[in-house]
């Protein structure tokens, strides 16, 4: 992937460098005020705006992640989608494929399939072959375009323990050819879920967008959206 083809459209730190996907709930006593008010209302207020989830550059929010539909933009695909902020547009979108999976045990090591789409170009870049992440360690096979196979990412064995022990920091490595070129890394602070993103091994390797939409695809349940 020739990254000046993308310099136009993305920042730097999604090309080259390092990002994070951040949210915080309101703090300490806001929030147990908040949640207060809530209960004595009879769920009144709406929960579900107490968390967004940022992709973060330098710290500060650059664009927003949303798993499902949002009320200040009806217009936006569906699927997983990063979006400028504003206005709250699609930039990176993660298309399911859906396909019947049977009640049972079984269901639960089934892979998902996602494509996914430059959308403000309209095109498939990529598609992602996801498994594991809570009996087993997580997988996802990177597809290119024409589906050729182009690197993986995987979840450590001590991470996922850690996962279940709600000790440590979990991790996902991305690798092309056996050599990582990028790190998922969850970061633990108070009040605040985060996943720093560490591309800078990549340039040359692997596209980013491909990267960008592993990370989407493991860290959208922080968020509400």
């Amino acid at each position: 992937m020739q990254i000046d083809m993308l310099r136009r459209g993305w920042p730097e730190q999604i090309l080259t460098g390092r990002y994070s996907f951040a949210t915080r709930r309101r703090d300490g006593l806001v929030q147990g005020l908040f949640e207060a008010v809530d209960l004595l209302t009879d769920g009144l207020i709406d929960k579900k705006r107490k968390r967004r989830l940022h992709l973060r550059i330098g710290g500060e929010p650059a664009m927003l992640v949303l798993k499902e539909t949002y009320p200040q933009s009806p217009h936006l695909p569906p699927g997983i989608k990063l979006c400028g902020a504003s206005p709250v547009a699609a930039l990176l979108v993660l298309c399911e494929r859906r396909a019947y999976r049977p009640s049972s045990a079984v269901s639960l090591f089934e892979p998902y399939h996602y494509d996914v789409v430059d959308h403000r170009l309209g095109v498939v870049i990529g598609t992602l072959e996801a498994t594991g992440g809570f009996v087993r360690p997580a997988r996802t096979v990177i597809y290119g375009p024409s589906q050729q196979v182009l690197g993986q990412l995987t979840q450590p064995v001590t991470a996922l323990i850690g996962q279940w022990l709600l000790i440590g920091r979990n991790r996902y490595d991305v690798t092309v050819n056996g050599v990582r070129v990028a790190r998922i890394q969850q970061v633990r602070r108070i009040w605040v879920r985060e996943y720093q993103v560490d591309v800078s091994a990549a340039a040359g390797l692997l596209d980013p967008r491909l990267i960008l939409a592993c990370a989407l695809q493991k860290v959208r349940d922080l968020g509400d959206y």
